[in-house]
């Protein structure tokens, strides 16, 4: 039987990401905002190609961020949810790189000066990493299914490091050793 790659397209025919009106957020360029260049980032992670130019991880960390200053702009809170979206329904190297570009997140990106909280479409203010952190946090049952299949062992690393990170905190990440990692460690 052929492998069929995932449907990159799981909401009624529209692509992954194509719900999302990435221009609502903040930019810190209005050219940053590319829509055809975020849902790219969101295929390459779904259906990876030597086409793309790029892994799928560079691209999504660029399409959402500075990847050279490891920042966030506020469009990576809905990143989030697509790449949880992604962890859940598209098991093997989509899901890895999908919960790959998250642990890289959450181990050394911080929000892009100035852009470090924006208001959204109900008029809240929403701080950037306590949204992103919020959305990990309840996923973390789906973390916890993913770290345990045996089915799929490419995802059980990058889901067994967020798990044991999250309590930590933003900034935290697993290093070569296995040893969780403080912010503060960073330089050492």
């Amino acid at each position: 039987m052929p492998h069929r790659p995932p449907d990159a397209a799981p909401l009624g025919g529209r692509p992954l990401g194509g719900e999302v009106n990435w221009a609502a957020f903040p930019w810190p360029d209005p050219v940053d905002c590319d829509e055809a260049r975020i849902l790219k980032a969101l295929r390459a992670v779904v259906e990876p190609s030597r086409h793309d130019g790029s892994d799928a991880r560079t691209l999504v960390r660029y399409a959402v961020g500075n990847d050279h200053r490891g920042s966030l702009y506020p469009a990576a809170v809905a990143m989030t949810e697509q790449l949880l979206l992604v962890a859940k329904e598209h098991p093997g190297e989509p899901r890895r790189t999908a919960l790959s570009v998250l642990e890289d997140w959450w181990s050394s990106f911080a929000p892009e000066r100035g852009f470090e909280s924006y208001v959204d479409a109900a008029g809240a203010r929403v701080a950037v990493i306590p949204a992103i952190v919020q959305r990990m946090t309840a996923a973390i049952t789906l973390l916890s299914d993913i770290a345990a299949d045996a089915s799929d062992p490419a995802a059980v690393e990058p889901a067994r490091h967020l798990l044991t990170v999250i309590p930590f905190g933003w900034g935290s990440w697993v290093d070569k050793n296995g040893v969780v990692r403080l912010p503060d460690d960073h330089g050492r």
